[in-house]
């Protein structure tokens, strides 16, 4: 193979490929605009932070939180089995970049 034809990766998937992980929800912030549950994974976010991975929700489901870069600053102290809710306020403009930024409220109950 020359090196053009090493750089092209082809879209060659059906629908047989498809993996399905009914353990696993992923948290969509617009449709559901808050979660409870308790942190199972806690992860290395951008720069260095954390952010949280998954949580346990109220139906004991595992639900996958996406990288929300506005809570990383928030997380400093979180542990896993902490309690926490993630409220989805809406998107605000950022007054420096002029760009549009998802904004959340927080709370957190410390593990026993």
């Amino acid at each position: 193979m020359s090196k053009t034809e090493t750089n092209v990766i082809i879209d060659d998937f059906k629908d047989e490929d498809k993996q399905e992980n009914e353990q696993l929800n992923f948290w969509n912030v617009k449709e559901d605009k808050e979660i409870v549950g308790i942190v199972k994974v806690i992860e290395v976010g951008n720069y260095g932070g954390k952010k949280i991975g998954i949580l346990t929700n109220a139906s004991e489901e595992l639900v996958f939180i996406p990288e929300l870069t506005a809570l990383n600053s928030k997380l400093k102290d979180l542990v896993i089995e902490d309690k926490i809710k993630i409220v989805y306020l809406g998107e605000e403009k950022s007054k420096t970049s002029g760009r549009m930024y998802l904004t959340f409220d927080f709370f957190l109950k410390k593990a026993e």
